[in-house]
């Protein structure tokens, strides 16, 4: 299936976006329980109430924990799974845009000139480089139709020494470091960067976003504040963010 199947499925609804910062463990979850919820990768497991979306880095956050596992038991509240896809992944499972059981989308390191011509009618996505899922998640709620979007847990730092809330990671620690063969720290200041860029285009197109942990994340938070005020002019975040390393790559 496609991204551009999921336009304006809840057209004119507020749409609730969940973190695992490990500031959504001070969020009462049962909050969300008759709320329009997009989890960010894995985050559907904390509760139940996180539904009906989810959009995926890779699809595996659909299982228990490894490409054989079944599908988690909380997979089964989510109506809208949504899943970027990458050369690995495509060769796994057949996940294409044909794909029955996810609605995939393609992606681009190209928010600061191509997500302004962005229409609802789309299969791409656009985040920074070394960017987070929050990114696209925003594109992903106005594309879904959403009038307000709250967001909760996501912190764009660590905290306590620990990346992630407290519940189960597959394996993957909430104190642990990015894997892969480079062992990348993560790059705050591209996180922030890019959902800035994100929150005005869905400020032009007359959606409010409202942060019910934090701001768009404790670091920078002084810069971020001075942004979103307008005491700051916006051309300014994107002459940062093209300093950014690899900005030009995709």
């Amino acid at each position: 299936m496609r991204l551009r199947d999921l336009k304006d499925v809840y057209l004119g609804q507020d749409i609730y976006i969940v973190g695992a910062g490990p500031s959504v463990n001070l969020f009462p979850l049962g909050h969300l329980k008759d709320k329009i919820c997009l989890s960010l990768n894995d985050t559907y497991k904390m509760h139940p109430a996180i539904k009906p979306i989810v959009i995926m880095n890779n699809p595996t956050y659909a299982q228990e924990g490894s490409r054989t596992a079944p599908f988690h038991e909380n997979f089964k509240n989510i109506k809208y799974p949504v899943a970027k896809m990458t050369g690995r992944y495509r060769s796994w499972k057949g996940v294409e845009f044909g794909d029955p059981d996810f609605y995939c989308y393609d992606w681009s390191h190209k928010i600061d000139t191509d997500i302004w011509n962005m229409t609802k009618d789309t299969d791409y996505l656009y985040s920074s480089p070394e960017g987070c899922v929050l990114q696209e998640a925003l594109q992903l709620a106005w594309i879904m139709g959403a009038k307000n979007i709250f967001i909760i847990g996501c912190d764009s730092r660590t905290m306590g020494g620990k990346h992630y809330a407290n519940f189960d990671k597959d394996g993957f620690s909430a104190d642990e470091e990015p894997k892969g063969p480079l062992k990348k720290t993560r790059n705050y200041d591209s996180y922030i960067y890019g959902t800035l860029i994100a929150m005005e285009f869905l400020k032009r197109k007359g959606v409010s976003v409202f942060y019910l942990s934090n701001l768009v994340g404790y670091h920078l938070v002084d810069y971020q504040f001075e942004v979103l005020k307008g005491s700051i002019p916006f051309q300014s975040v994107l002459d940062e963010v093209k300093k950014l390393p690899k900005w030009d790559l995709v």
